[in-house]
């Protein structure tokens, strides 16, 4: 399984009303979207605890890397790109992968993004997270954790939906 996040950092006088508007009207468009197992709506709002910026950063979760492709090649990605720019996409294998349920319960998530060192033990990486992930090309470990948005140090996002595919 493929981990697949961009975020979009907003203005600090973003009406996040319009990212929120945009999620209720269009989130469920990916339900059934062909091998995508979650796409968790995150958002972020400057003056929450533990957050310092606006932000809108969907996390997903796919089953094949023909299945991102195909949405990223999709009409609904090309709109993204339109409104809010040319993101930086940022992927990860899946070493762990959450409960489906713990996720659609869930208010919020935290996320860590670490280093992995060099010469390290690989199959002792510490897979603390419900969501673990690594990214071989840069030696980065994904951590996340579903619940509520509010580890110091992580990045913090409610979130708004989760769609699930087929």
């Amino acid at each position: 399984m493929i981990v697949m996040q961009y975020r979009f950092t907003l203005p600090a006088d973003y009406d996040m009303d319009v990212i929120d508007r945009r999620i209720q009207e269009n989130g469920a468009m990916l339900d059934g979207f062909p091998g995508l197992l979650l796409k968790a709506y995150l958002v972020s709002y400057k003056n929450e605890a533990n957050c310092n910026e606006n932000r809108y950063a969907p996390l997903y979760i796919w089953k094949s890397a023909e299945a991102m492709a195909n949405f990223l090649q999709s009409p609904g990605f090309k709109k993204v790109a339109q409104d809010f720019g040319w993101p930086q996409i940022d992927t990860w294998l899946a070493l762990r992968l959450p409960d489906l349920d713990e996720v659609r319960n869930a208010e919020g998530l935290s996320m860590r993004r670490q280093s992995i060192v060099a010469q390290s033990v690989l199959s002792a990486l510490p897979q603390e997270g419900q969501l673990c992930a690594w990214d071989v090309s840069r030696w980065q470990l994904l951590q996340v954790n579903f619940g509520t948005a509010s580890g110091e140090g992580q990045e913090n996002y409610r979130i708004k939906y989760v769609a699930s595919g087929v």
